[in-house]
């Protein structure tokens, strides 16, 4: 992966309150996306009817090409917690207008997703295995109907944007994002963990098992026919944050090995995990880790 800009040094910083609220700055909109999916786990055939929540920036023109965020939320929620639903507007919607009006980050677009299914109520297996559902029934019906990098949406297309595009999750969401780092690695090149580990292993495995959590991230990688060159991650948690004993183990333990290499920019490297000072297990602390961290998607 050649490193086509430079890109803001990673260490934290704490943003202004009024970042958070609404301002003069043009808006972006907050739409629906409906589609189709099945249980790719059983193969039934049984269709069944989801829909994401779509933040596109102000001025958004289909004639243009943007990056793309796939984010998922965490356990009991729905995609209305990060951009407040269809028609509205968030702190974080308000947080991606100013960011992208100051030039701090380009115009991008956000599909936000659920692991809620209608076929299977086993919320780690659906997290675990979203990446099925992810990469056959919403990235390519997606990025027909959006106008992402994608020349089209084969296969190859997909592989041939993926540092045009994003996956994040806060939570259990978090969870999803290292599951698909491990299977779908061909398709994203940006990965935003939020106040969660990997689950590999077992559940809470990167606190319990780090040095093997690691080890499974980084065969993944090898396994999928990519090495350190080929990734950025972003994670973060809350000083305070009941994922972040378990985060922080894993994050350690990636860091002695040579596929994950720590940096303070990510011109140098392709890993680093930020500790919200103060920060608990909740959408504050997720409001500072994306606003560290998106100016540093998409070289």
């Amino acid at each position: 992966m050649e490193r086509t800009r430079v890109y803001p040094d990673n260490p934290y910083r704490e943003p202004d309150a009024e970042i958070y609220q609404a301002g003069s700055e043009p808006k972006g909109s907050v739409v629906r996306f409906e589609y189709e999916t099945r249980d790719h786990r059983s193969g039934d055939p049984t269709v069944y009817k989801k829909s994401a929540l779509v933040y596109l920036p102000a001025g958004f023109d289909k004639q243009k090409k943007y990056d793309i965020l796939y984010l998922m939320h965490g356990g009991s929620d729905s995609p209305e917690w990060y951009l407040g639903g269809e028609g509205s507007e968030s702190e974080i919607t308000h947080m991606l207008d100013k960011l992208i009006a100051s030039g701090e980050i380009k115009p991008f677009i956000i599909c936000a997703v659920s692991y809620y299914e209608g076929y299977c109520d086993d919320h780690v297996s659906n997290c675990v295995n979203f990446y099925l559902e992810l990469m056959n029934d919403i990235v390519p019906k997606f990025e027909t109907e959006y106008p992402a990098y994608s020349e089209n949406v084969t296969p190859e297309g997909l592989r041939a944007s993926r540092m045009h595009r994003a996956m994040g999750g806060f939570s259990m969401g978090a969870v999803t994002t290292w599951s698909v780092f491990m299977n779908r690695m061909e398709y994203f090149g940006y990965y935003l963990p939020m106040s969660g580990d990997c689950w590999v292993k077992e559940i809470k495995g990167g606190g319990s098992q780090p040095e093997a959590t690691a080890k499974a991230l980084e065969d993944a990688v090898k396994a999928q026919g990519f090495g350190k060159e080929d990734f950025i991650i972003y994670a973060g948690a809350g000083e305070k944050d009941i994922a972040e004993p378990n985060l922080a183990p894993q994050a350690e333990a990636m860091k002695k090995l040579g596929t994950f290499v720590w940096a303070d920019n990510f011109k140098d490297g392709n890993f680093f995990k930020v500790t919200v000072e103060g920060g608990w297990h909740d959408v504050h602390s997720v409001k500072k880790v994306m606003y560290n961290a998106l100016p540093k998607m998409f070289g």
